[in-house]
């Protein structure tokens, strides 16, 4: 019987296959290198300093594209995925029609291991968004898998929220692609680099949607696993944000009322995901809910409300795996108090992420049960300041009244 292994920097028991240590969030040895797939675009401008790489699906695809919902279910048939890539060039695509059903427009975005294209469905004239794997990255089949399973858990989604995956195919000299929805409009995390704090109705109206997205995904057993401003879409729709959920590339298909428990892709102790957005539960390699979700978006409110994470300091990985693991989260309010956040989002917030996972909203329905509430305490509190400014003036008038027949009398 092999001993329990312990933390080599605090002596707390761990698991046999935790990662890290739930004490003190030290990393702990594995039996094999830990492989870290480090998404070569995904991660964000230099101008904006981060203190970790983030880490990400092995397709590494910038976020700032994707996916028009239309279209009939999803029924990929694809050609077999070993056929040997010919070598194809990205650029080359431009101007070629993909197995005569798809014209390519015009390169929108590329990463380590594909692109982005802007395209025409061309029975239809509709535009699309085409995301392509590089040939060398077809033979791959761990990345094609996860390209797959993009696929196969879009399909599944029709919420206006979401961005819809409707086609995959290969060509006959290997060029594996999706077909998407094509969003035009910024990425979230776009739209936080140009104004900095996003205001808080603003923000809460965002988050509303976001959660409406992953609620499908969710009541269909699908757990997006990496939740982050550049994987949400804001369209400006009769003046409004229309906001659309994107890359459920690493997105987890759990077991359950009809659905498949599909294999898993990610080698023993190898984290998937966006560090500075995971729960802790995920950090430690623990079986995933809908929950999860919920504290990665619980970050992103974080961002959008102060400009910044909360943990800003740290100055390492190990660092913000500890503040995952272990510190409470600050309301955001206390990071920002320029930014006149309500103590009822800031309980919000909080309660979004929680370290434990009991101690969040149980579901995005409860979490968008409380975002309403937080609309009404403002709205409330809004009425009141209204009413209070009202009472000063009446008060000033009245008193500027009393002055005047003072005098008058006299």
């Amino acid at each position: 019987m092999s001993p329990t292994p312990s933390c080599p920097n605090c002596n707390a028991p761990a698991d046999a296959d935790a990662r890290f240590c739930g004490e003190c969030g030290t990393a702990l040895a594995q039996p094999a290198p830990v492989p870290v797939i480090v998404d070569p675009v995904g991660s964000r401008s230099t101008d904006r300093t981060r203190q970790a790489p983030r880490l990400s699906p092995a397709m590494g695809v910038p976020a700032p594209v994707a996916a028009v919902r239309s279209g009939p279910n999803l029924a990929p048939t694809p050609s077999p995925l070993a056929r040997e890539p010919l070598p194809v060039s990205l650029d080359s695509l431009v101007g070629r029609t993909l197995n005569n059903r798809y014209l390519v427009k015009r390169k929108i975005g590329e990463g380590g291991f594909g692109a982005v294209f802007e395209g025409t469905q061309v029975a239809t004239e509709r535009p699309v968004a085409l995301k392509v794997l590089h040939p060398q990255s077809v033979s791959d089949p761990t990345v094609v898998a996860r390209f797959r399973r993009e696929a196969e858990a879009c399909s599944k989604l029709r919420n206006s929220h979401t961005v819809i995956i409707y086609d995959f195919d290969q060509t006959e000299d290997g060029v594996l692609y999706l077909a998407m929805e094509l969003v035009r409009g910024q990425s979230l995390q776009d739209i936080q680099r140009a104004s900095g704090v996003i205001p808080v109705d603003r923000c809460l109206r965002i988050l509303d949607q976001v959660a409406e997205a992953l609620g499908e995904a969710h009541s269909k057993g699908i757990v997006h696993r990496d939740m982050k401003p550049e994987n949400i879409m804001v369209e400006m729709r009769e003046g409004e944000d229309f906001v659309k959920v994107l890359d459920f590339g690493i997105a987890k298909i759990k077991a359950g009322d009809g659905v498949k428990d599909a294999p898993a892709l990610t080698a023993i102790g190898q984290t998937v995901g966006t560090l500075e957005f995971m729960s802790p539960e995920q950090l430690r390699g623990k079986p995933l809910d809908g929950r999860s979700d919920i504290y990665a978006l619980g970050m992103v409110a974080y961002e959008m409300l102060t400009g910044g994470l909360p943990f800003q300091k740290s100055k390492s990985t190990t660092e913000i795996i500890q503040y995952h693991l272990q510190t409470p989260p600050p309301p955001p309010s206390s990071l920002k108090p320029e930014a006149e956040i309500p103590p009822v989002v800031d309980a919000l917030v909080q309660k979004m992420c929680a370290k434990s996972c009991d101690e969040r909203h149980v579901d995005t329905d409860e979490l968008r049960q409380h975002i309403d509430e937080c609309f009404g305490a403002m709205d409330q509190g809004e009425t009141r300041s209204e009413f209070k400014r009202m009472g000063l003036v009446i008060g000033a008038i009245v008193l500027v009244v009393a002055v005047v027949i003072y005098f008058l009398s006299r």
